[in-house]
């Protein structure tokens, strides 16, 4: 029997750990190897072959958004599923378009996660009633973003790097594009993330728009 080979990826070694011994009884799955960020992954698939990458979206140093946007570019043929507590509608919508094959939220039952892996491995779309419904939300009802009140000020050079990760650009084409270095762009990464109070480059552009600085 071929066996899908599995590589998750999530910052909390407990849910880690037992989503491992969970897949790890189905007999056609084989859990290669484990992350708890972005350039991990990225490390991993350049080392171990991978069917399947189930990615977690928020995650230290690079998140599941920028993760699915490298991988994307360098393992073309990778297959990617989101697995997360974000319900987003316009975040779910972005990453399919950035090349993964399914979003499924973290209470999502043992048998579907299993199923799930299982339909995106041949090449179908995985999205359960709860993400869909989110989606068809997002599209129903814009947002007008305005500039609130209590908007810690962003200085020029910060409201660039800003507009470029928007962009889906990484920290490394930023620092080209503005002629820096990468440890620049990452100081004003972390800043932007302390003024706005996120963790992540996904929560960064959501508050952004939120508060009418993009």
């Amino acid at each position: 029997m071929k066996k899908i080979k599995i590589l998750l990826a999530d910052d909390h070694q407990i849910l880690l750990d037992g989503l491992t011994a969970m897949l790890n009884t189905e007999p056609d799955f084989e859990i290669v190897a484990t992350a708890k960020n972005g350039q991990q992954v990225i490390q991993i698939l350049r080392e171990k072959a991978v069917d399947v990458l189930v990615l977690d979206l928020s995650m230290p140093e690079m998140d599941g958004m920028e993760t699915t946007k490298i991988v994307k570019k360098l393992f073309p043929d990778l297959t990617i599923i989101i697995l997360t507590t974000n319900d987003e509608g316009s975040i779910i919508t972005e990453l399919l378009r950035q090349g993964a094959i399914g979003y499924m939220l973290k209470n999502s039952s043992q048998a579907h996660l299993i199923k799930g892996i299982r339909m995106a491995y041949e090449g179908k779309t995985v999205l359960n009633s709860e993400v869909t419904a989110k989606m068809v939300e997002s599209f129903r009802q814009p947002k007008t973003p305005t500039l609130q009140k209590d908007t810690p000020r962003i200085t020029r050079r910060e409201k660039e790097v800003l507009q470029l990760i928007s962009e889906e650009y990484t920290a490394q084409e930023i620092a080209n594009k503005l002629s820096v270095s990468l440890n620049t762009i990452i100081t004003h990464r972390r800043n932007l993330f302390v003024k706005l109070d996120v963790k992540n480059s996904v929560g960064l552009v959501k508050k952004a728009m939120q508060r009418g600085i993009l």
